[in-house]
């Protein structure tokens, strides 16, 4: 088994000047070792090592991945409040309308295309993964718990997920063992890793940490409110030394960690390259047998040697009535849960139909309409899931005709419904539109094979 660490920081503070300074004693000490991180910055700060005149650090990001972390960070509203009253297409707009000059100018000043996106605290929001793709943004890297597929790395919204991972660890830098014990818990992890090929093991950390006591958007910007800009506060600094000392106490884990076997730390993008994927086509039989396993259930399922998310399976089924090439396709949620309504049976070559001319676009990808309309009604994606699963398992021809099947959207279960909304945002806070949103785009979600 190979073991590769993905360490990463979010790059943040544009307010407290030594936190630049942390910055530079953190990446001297990963270049030190050979080690590339994967830098997440926000745009403001980007723009604020400019402004202070810090090339000497902005020359170093050369040798690591950088990714993107929104244009200001905790400045309210944040992605998940200003996004919370739209749909899932306008909210995309939204988001690239709101973010699109910050990912610009950290571009221009890093000198580097961002390889991966990651939401500031915890500010999370669906509507972002067709920007995202737009984008050309191939990786979600973070530590949220809206959607947990079992501690593993999963794709959702059209983006490898590098979220969530139980392999997921720090050094406690405020013990003296605290290098000590990350070492044992690293050495749990690998020992208890059940992972087919590759272990992915996810340290994360702030440079706002090793030069701060607090956090500095909890001074500025907490309970969903701006302090106004010429009020803004410094983070509280810790001493020059107790700096360079959780440096180095991070410096030392590393080096633990380089003592054991088949140990590489890369970046986020080359984290995708070390996903198991099967080259093999697609039968027929492989759909029919999936089929007689649906019921009323619509879930990601693997089919060929590859995961498969509920939206691709659909297509599937879809070119399976229609006898073309199995190849999937991918589409975004609904943008609501709506009803079926249909009058006795539904044909199989109109479902297929349905499928292949009613689609919504969002940045040009598909999305799945909320009824597809036929001749006697129409269908929810879900209850046409159901019914064209039926269908084939039971063997008939594109022109049978057969009972429309109620379904449940099964992969929604990965969605976390009782997030707790505390971070920055007002005391009052809920995001119940955010969740609702999140479980229709379970449509996109299936696991990665490592």
């Amino acid at each position: 088994m190979q073991i590769k660490i993905m360490l990463w920081y979010d790059v943040e503070d544009y307010i407290t000047p030594e936190a630049d300074e942390a910055l530079d004693r953190l990446i001297d000490m990963m270049d030190k070792r050979g080690v590339a991180s994967s830098l997440k910055i926000v745009a403001d700060k980007a723009r604020a090592l400019r402004n202070r005149g810090r090339f000497d650090i902005i020359g170093k990001f050369a040798n690591h991945e950088i990714c993107y972390h929104t244009d200001n960070h905790s400045r309210h509203p944040t992605m998940t409040e200003y996004l919370e009253n739209y749909g899932f297409a306008d909210g995309a707009e939204e988001f690239s309308r709101q973010e699109e000059k910050g990912l610009s100018d950290l571009t221009d000043i890093a000198g580097q295309c961002s390889t991966s996106y990651g939401q500031p605290g915890a500010s999370w929001a669906p509507q972002c993964f067709p920007a995202l793709r737009k984008w050309g943004i191939p990786t979600y890297l973070d530590s949220h718990d809206i959607i947990d597929l079992n501690g593993k790395p999963f794709w959702y919204g059209g983006l490898l997920n590098l979220t969530r991972l139980h392999e997921t660890m720090r050094v406690d830098l405020d013990k003296k063992d605290g290098v000590e014990e990350a070492a044992e818990r690293f050495d749990r992890l690998c020992a208890e890793a059940d992972y087919e090929k590759t272990l992915l093991v996810s340290i994360y950390y702030h440079p706002c940490e090793f030069s701060g006591t607090k956090f500095w958007d909890g001074i500025n910007f907490a309970d969903g409110k701006n302090t106004p800009r010429p009020d803004w506060r410094p983070a509280p600094l810790r001493g020059e030394s107790e700096m360079q000392r959780r440096v180095d106490m991070l410096g030392s884990f590393i080096d633990y960690t380089l003592t054991k076997e088949n140990v590489e730390y890369i970046t986020a993008s080359q984290a995708a390259n070390h996903e198991i994927r099967s080259n093999a086509n697609i039968k027929r039989e492989q759909i029919e047998n999936f089929a007689g396993g649906v019921g009323n259930q619509v879930n990601f399922a693997k089919i060929g040697g590859n995961w498969h998310a509920p939206s691709e399976l659909l297509s599937l089924m879809a070119k399976y009535a229609n006898k073309k090439h199995l190849t999937p396709v991918l589409s975004y949620g609904p943008e609501k849960n709506r009803k079926s309504d249909v009058g006795g049976a539904v044909k199989i070559c109109d479902m297929a139909k349905a499928f292949e001319e009613q689609y919504d676009k969002v940045f040009g990808y598909r999305q799945l309409p909320d009824l597809y309309k036929l001749d006697n009604g129409a269908l929810n994606p879900v209850d046409m899931f159901c019914t064209l699963a039926s269908a084939i398992s039971m063997g008939l021809g594109e022109d049978d005709a057969v009972g429309a099947i109620e379904g449940g959207l099964a992969a929604e279960k990965y969605v976390n419904g009782n997030v707790d909304w505390k971070w920055l945002f007002a005391k009052d806070f809920k995001a119940y539109n955010t969740v609702q949103m999140a479980k229709l785009q379970a449509w996109t979600l299936k696991p990665a094979c490592y």
